[in-house]
């Protein structure tokens, strides 16, 4: 009921069309998971380093 709900709020507000196959195997769909992963895992390495960093110099 949830789901409906905020389905119908998002068709009022015009964020999705009328009904219709999704695929979700797009190449676009693919290719901005991939970007999303690449994101992640800089900030996930810009995380490390900064954590080694305050180890390595706490001051």
């Amino acid at each position: 009921m949830v789901f409906d709900r905020l389905l119908e709020h998002c068709k009022d507000a015009g964020l999705v069309g009328a009904g219709g196959k999704q695929r979700t195997d797009s190449t676009h769909v693919i290719s901005a998971v991939r970007e999303l992963n690449r994101l992640e895992l800089a900030g996930e390495s810009v995380r490390a380093a900064l954590e080694a960093l305050a180890v390595a110099a706490p001051a």
